[in-house]
């Protein structure tokens, strides 16, 4: 990552930036931050991943996703580097080159500041080469266990390797225990200053579910320690929207779109749903095979009365037959689609006008989902 960046003229030192680590929340983190940054009247870059419909979206300007044709200009001046790097046997990867074009985008078009998502971990992400104002981990919990360790203490470990020399790092609320002190002893190691973030944030939300109120917490502790007025941090998380996460859409019957793709995202869209009214509810679910997938389904089994699961268009996908199987073991009838344009109107079928499907179980899924209910809507400001 260095030796790419190096040759394109380091733009990641052309920027200021926020970086932001986390199991779950990260992405929420984020796009609060984002919406506090961009009110308060900064020139504000974001880059999140995955994408969920297209994949200009990981790359934003002031919201919105980097147009095609400055997408592909970044996009042809960082390949010539890396076709010169493979000559040499440096061999970069499809994120190591996507991060790369992000931050030469985010130098070239100006921002003041770039709010900046890890990719995986924190430690040995392609992102971790920047040097931020100031450092964020929304939560820590067990996903990708294969890559970053089998114990919440591993994972923190690696999420807490984005503290960086006198840069402060804010520590959600939901981090205690054992992750809590591992990222403490880091941070006291490379002398970054902690900061805990409150409880919960108490302020009107833009983002539904429990669990947001942590991650606005987050956000707002950070935003206060970038001198963004107070007004602005309090518009800023009353207008986010952040699609695919506990997103209502359409009507008759209503469908609860949600990312749900590790059982820390499950048991949060439970949580919920469990306070929502009392109706029939059918479960669209897709899930990828690398994933903790016994864990969303005993999770999504305990709100739902059906389930239509499908495979979603990724090579890692999880075969929709396997997990009906899997739900069916679970006591609740499911069936399987072939597709996921047949399995939402299987859903909708199913639930009827007075029931509501929630579409869970993958980012994947959630993007195919929402451009078949509202197309391409991309922002992340609520209007007022």
């Amino acid at each position: 990552m260095r030796a790419l960046l190096a040759r394109l003229g380091n733009p990641e030192r052309q920027f200021r930036s926020v970086h932001v680590a986390g199991t779950n929340g990260k992405g929420s983190v984020c796009a609060f931050v984002h919406a506090g940054l961009l009110l308060s009247g900064r020139k504000t870059g974001l880059y999140t991943s995955p994408f969920l419909q297209r994949y200009n979206e990981r790359i934003r300007i002031d919201g919105m996703p980097v147009e095609d044709g400055a997408l592909a200009r970044y996009t042809s001046e960082v390949a010539r580097e890396v076709e010169a790097l493979r000559a040499g046997g440096v061999l970069p990867t499809e994120f190591e080159i996507g991060t790369a074009i992000a931050f030469l985008c985010f130098a070239r078009e100006q921002v003041d500041m770039a709010v900046i998502e890890v990719g995986l971990g924190g430690r040995f992400d392609p992102t971790n080469v920047i040097t931020p104002e100031i450092c964020a981990i929304a939560s820590i919990g067990l996903d990708h266990t294969k890559t970053l360790g089998d114990t919440p203490e591993k994972i923190a470990f690696e999420k807490a390797g984005i503290a960086k020399p006198g840069v402060p790092l804010v520590l959600s609320a939901q981090v205690m225990g054992g992750p809590c002190e591992v990222i403490a002893a880091h941070c006291r190691a490379v002398n970054a200053p902690l900061l805990f973030a409150e409880k919960e944030e108490h302020a009107q939300l833009g983002l539904n579910g429990a669990h947001q109120r942590f991650n606005a917490g987050v956000a707002r502790m950070v935003l206060e320690t970038l001198g963004v007025p107070e007004e602005r941090i309090l518009e800023a998380l009353r207008r986010t929207r952040w699609p695919a996460r506990l997103e209502w859409l359409g009507e008759n019957p209503p469908l609860l779109l949600d990312g749900a793709h590790n059982p820390q995202g499950a048991q949060a869209l439970a949580r919920y749903v469990k306070g929502l009214e009392r109706r029939k509810t059918v479960l669209l679910c897709g899930i990828l095979r690398d994933k903790d997938w016994r864990g969303i389904v005993k999770a999504l089994a305990a709100v739902c009365d059906e389930a239509v699961t499908v495979s979603p268009d990724s090579h890692r996908a999880l075969d929709g037959g396997e997990l009906a199987e899997a739900f069916r073991a679970q006591g609740i009838s499911a069936q399987s689609a072939e597709n996921v344009s047949a399995a939402l109107e299987m859903a909708k079928a199913r639930a009827g006008a007075d029931g509501r499907v929630i579409a869970a179980g993958s980012l994947y899924l959630a993007g195919e989902v929402r451009t078949l209910l509202v197309g391409y809507d991309y922002a992340l400001l609520k209007t007022e």
